[in-house]
């Protein structure tokens, strides 16, 4: 989905002697997986990178990007964590990768592939940014005959790159979580209650269900990352219903 700080403390010293003061010692910087095609249990291929603080996790079948964050593991390893704090990978400190989902809990050993595909999906145009939502709804019609819709500030997407990249993002990602939803108990109760899903710019990501409607939030200060992943998405909608 670190610094090992080893404390030194002196052992036996002598009334005369002064205790040894206790000092850290750094171990080498822990690893973040390499930029590459990684391949898991034969069959689930993703595609790893870097971008500022965060590693960037897409799989072969999606056109999601995951944002990672990474923080320190034992044995001088790392651990790369959705923004549900759910795993997505593990480091271990030689630079072996493990790859956890919601199949495979235990973790996959990955190997790595081939050289850095490029992680980003291809980008929407301005003029093309209400059809790609149509395009989206008319996915979850035809695939778990939910009738829901996409609404934001169209006019406002047009005339803005990163806004219409981050909430283009945010649609997608809904439309993942949905379908992921349409296999489970629950489709026919969202797709009774759930109509509309607003995408619309904000402080902080988030996402909240209320009376019909899926509102998502990206937080174009922040950049890229700040906008809620389908696993996000999910567990609003699986609390909501």
């Amino acid at each position: 989905m670190g610094l090992a700080l080893l404390i030194c403390a002196g052992f036996g010293a002598s009334a005369q002697q002064r205790a040894p003061r206790p000092h850290l010692l750094l171990a080498p910087t822990t690893p973040l997986p390499r930029e590459g095609t990684y391949i898991a249990n034969d069959d689930v291929t993703f595609v790893v990178d870097r971008r500022g603080d965060y590693v960037r996790l897409r799989f072969a079948d999606s056109d999601e990007v995951f944002y990672l964050s990474n923080e320190a593991a034992p044995m001088g390893g790392r651990v790369l964590k959705y923004d549900t704090g759910a795993v997505a990978l593990q480091v271990a400190g030689w630079g072996g990768v493990t790859l956890y989902t919601s199949e495979a809990r235990n973790g996959l050993p990955a190997e790595y592939s081939d050289v850095v595909r490029n992680v980003d999906p291809v980008p929407v145009a301005a003029k093309d940014v209400k059809r790609f939502a149509l395009k989206l709804s008319q996915e979850l019609s035809s695939r778990d005959d939910y009738a829901i819709g996409f609404a934001a500030d169209w006019d406002k997407l047009e005339q803005t790159d990163d806004l219409r990249e981050m909430s283009c993002d945010a649609m997608r990602n809904a439309t993942y979580a949905l379908l992921e939803l349409g296999k489970t108990a629950k489709r026919r109760v969202v797709s009774d209650r759930l109509h509309i899903v607003r995408v619309i710019p904000g402080a902080k990501p988030d996402a909240r269900f209320q009376k019909g409607v899926l509102t998502l939030t990206y937080a174009p200060k922040e950049g890229p990352s700040a906008r809620p992943s389908s696993l996000a998405i999910a567990e609003v909608l699986q609390a909501a219903f």
